[in-house]
């Protein structure tokens, strides 16, 4: 800078101008704008430059400098002007603005302005620096308390007298105290559960020694917990220093090493135990160093490779095993040491003159700076492995083989219901192809969605669905007759994700039941055809007598007033047994009628009434007494009367022949009785009972306990469809020689 003989008034700005309105000018400008010069305080009062909208040009409209100009000269007329600031970069401007400037004013040429620029950024800088140091100090400082409170061990901070002044939160939890307790107290007077009490005279303290020659001490203290088993603390005291290194007090830190300690001792027996089971390892496991040089191995690598150890050690996989397997050995050991972590590879190779499956784990062996020094390899022979998996591709292609060229529907659902497989029976069952179904939900395979729904709901519950009845819907709508067993997919974790439901149309199974069930029932008649004779024969008696009396009167007397007499009284007896006999008809006839389940409101005391009369021949020969105890005032049960009769006729029926079977005769009961909403009959015997092996299996078809020939076993099989399909329940309770009770449980008519 260049400097004339006046200068500027002490303690005001410099009056200044600039010369050149550019992008210097104009950042200069912000400079002075922003008051980020300093010391250094101007005032700009003129701006000149050749081009009216430079950006410096614009800068000082903007800015409102007095004078803005593209004439420099008529920058010198400003009054006392102390400073003219050339930024044009021209060497022959500014020769000729230091020929022509007044005297006073001092110049400041482009290389002064960017001198100065750069000096000005750097004061910037460190003003930034500076503060953004406090900031990171500030910051700091929070952080380190922060970390005080979130490190494990239990800290306290004292003074050089060993006296309390902070602790971290760890030390006020694990010992149950605030800090308010302990402050101001010496440590040795603050119970410490990690660390037991003080064992030390005061002044043997060895934390004295911190504060006395501010170095760290560190202890390990063994002492007894209340139950009386050994701990061990690790105790840590680091002084406190001042800025000029004096010791103003120290950091205790009490860890538990319990664990530590133990696993010290510990890991001595584990490293003789490691030794051992390196060498008793089923896995082939081995050393390399960076040459790839076997630096050991144990007896499975050995095995492994056909060889004894002192062929392996020392060589390279190139030196002793076939080129192929060498290549693929190498080139896990490459990727292991590139990547610097553990690799898997799978290899097949020819050793000991078969091919092999190997599946090796590679990892570093790293020294204590970190760095990889070695290479182990854990190698396992997967070839009886690779063989299973082989067989089990093959095993899954003949069971989805098996699955498609099934009949019966198979679907598969995730858990959300949507259906994820639909093989060829499904297909071909229901009308869908597997494209129109997959990715959907199957509701709308299922006649009844609230019955799939508790289907689903069951396999979520961890149930399943065994043999149940349902209806499907085919495409064209129609409905089909199934039975659904429905079972949880899992994966390997035993996660449910889906389920997969067998359905099987018994369509024509039904029918067959519906014709068996019908047989059954026409067996049933032919029980009950003996009863229904004798009860036919006792009004065609009475008939046939009161008939022969009025053939003989009418034959043998006129007809007189006292013949007319007889006929009259005849004839209202000879009616109401004609009435008779059609009742008893028409009960057998409706009994043999087939007929379809329906809801009516039936009365188990009316009922049991109406059948007895068909049975009483048949108790009569088995010399069994029926006993009626019927509760009073029953509700009718939600049952049709017709299907109710034919269980009481079965379980009755049944009762008498287990007397029968014994010879001697016996006791039938009929119990009636009500317990909430609830009706129960009870048909009990004092015969032989039930054995063990049948009596869980009653229910099942074809399950009897008469001889051959005298029962087809699907009595109760009918019975117990029947009372299911009313809500209701049959149970039996018997034992072996203590005869046998049948319990029909219904729900009343609502």
């Amino acid at each position: 800078m260049n400097e004339g003989a006046g200068g500027p008034v002490a303690g005001r700005p410099l009056a200044a101008a600039i010369v050149g309105g550019g992008k210097g000018c104009a950042s200069f400008l912000e400079m002075v704008a922003n008051d980020t010069l300093g010391r250094f305080r101007l005032r700009i009062l003129g701006v000149a430059g050749v081009d009216p909208q430079g950006p410096g040009m614009r800068a000082a409209r903007e800015l409102a400098v007095p004078l803005v100009t593209t004439d420099y000269r008529e920058l010198f007329r400003i009054p006392d002007l102390d400073v003219l600031i050339e930024l044009t970069g021209s060497v022959e401007l500014r020769d000729e603005i230091e020929r022509t400037r007044p005297r006073h004013v001092r110049l400041i040429d482009h290389f002064g302005a960017r001198l100065f620029w750069e000096l000005n950024q750097v004061v910037e800088a460190v003003i930034r620096q500076r503060t953004e140091m406090r900031q990171r100090d500030e910051a700091e400082r929070r952080r380190i308390a922060e970390v005080l409170d979130s490190i494990p061990d239990e800290i306290l901070v004292l003074d050089a007298d060993l006296v309390v002044r902070d602790a971290n939160a760890t030390f006020l939890v694990d010992n149950g105290i605030t800090i308010e307790e302990i402050r101001g107290r010496h440590c040795y007077e603050v119970d410490q559960i990690t660390r037991g009490g003080c064992q030390v005279a005061v002044g043997d303290c060895p934390f004295f020694a911190v504060a006395r020659e501010g170095q760290p001490v560190s202890i390990v203290r063994k002492h007894f917990a209340p139950d009386g088993e050994t701990r061990y603390a690790a105790i840590v005291g680091a002084p406190l220093k001042s800025a000029d290194g004096k010791v103003v007090g120290l950091i205790e830190m009490t860890r538990d090493i319990t664990a530590r300690i133990r696993l010290e001792e510990d890991l001595r027996t584990t490293e003789v135990r490691l030794q051992q089971f390196t060498k008793l390892a089923p896995l082939a496991t081995y050393v390399k160093n960076r040459a790839g040089q076997y630096v050991d191995v144990n007896p499975a690598t050995c095995a492994l490779f056909g060889r004894p150890a002192a062929e392996i050690l020392g060589r390279t996989d190139h030196e002793f095993l076939p080129r192929e397997a060498a290549d693929e050995m190498s080139r896990g050991d490459r990727e292991t040491w590139r990547r610097g972590s553990a690799v898997t590879v799978d290899v097949e190779v020819q050793l000991g003159g078969r091919r092999v499956f190997l599946s090796t784990i590679k990892f570093p062996i790293l020294d204590a700076a970190g760095q990889p020094t070695a290479l182990c390899g854990l190698s396992m022979d997967i070839t009886a492995q690779k063989e299973a998996e082989n067989q089990l591709l093959e095993t899954r292609k003949r069971l989805q083989d098996i699955m498609d060229n099934s009949p019966v529907i198979i679907v598969t659902t995730d858990i959300d219901g949507r259906v994820q497989s639909f093989n060829r029976g499904a297909e071909r069952s229901l009308g869908y192809a597997a494209e129109e179904v997959v990715g959907r939900s199957d509701e709308p395979l299922y006649a009844d969605p609230a019955s799939r729904a508790e289907f689903l709901r069951m396999v979520r519950a961890g149930k399943s669905v065994q043999d149940d009845s349902g209806e499907m819907r085919r495409k064209d709508g129609t409905l089909l007759p199934v039975s659904v067993t429905m079972s949880a997919l899992r994966d390997a974790e035993g996660t449910l994700i889906g389920t997969v439901a067998m359905n099987k149309d018994i369509s024509q199974r039904k029918a067959l039941m519906a014709q068996v069930l019908q047989s059954e029932r026409m067996a049933a008649v032919g029980r009950v055809a003996a009863g229904v004779a004798h009860e036919i024969n006792n009004p065609l008696a009475v008939i046939g007598e009161i008939a022969g009396y009025l053939d003989s009167v009418a034959a043998d007397a006129p007809a007189d007033a006292a013949t007319m007499t007889e006929v009259r009284g005849g004839l209202p007896k000879i009616l109401r047994q004609v009435e008779r006999v059609r009742e008893i008809t028409r009960r057998l006839l409706s009994f043999a009628r087939k007929t379809e389940a329906r809801i009516e409101a039936a009365d188990v005391n009316a009922s049991l009434d109406e059948i007895l009369p068909f049975l009483e021949k048949e108790a009569r020969l088995a010399q069994a007494t029926i006993h009626r105890q019927y509760g009073t005032g029953l509700p009718r049960v939600a049952v049709e009367e017709m299907q109710l009769q034919e269980v009481f006729i079965n379980l009755i029926s049944n009762a008498i022949h287990a007397l029968g079977k014994r010879g001697g005769g016996g006791n039938v009961w009929l119990t009636t009785s009500v317990d909430g909403e609830k009706v129960t009959v009870s048909v009990r015997d004092d015969g032989p009972g039930i054995d063990e092996s049948v009596r869980d299996r009653l229910f099942e078809p074809f399950v009897t306990t008469k001889p051959t020939g005298q029962g087809t076993g699907l009595g109760l099989s009918i019975c117990y469809g029947i009372v299911k399909r009313y809500d209701g329940e049959i149970r039996v309770f018997s034992e072996a020689g203590e005869g046998a009770v049948f319990e029909v449980v219904l729900p009343a008519h609502r």
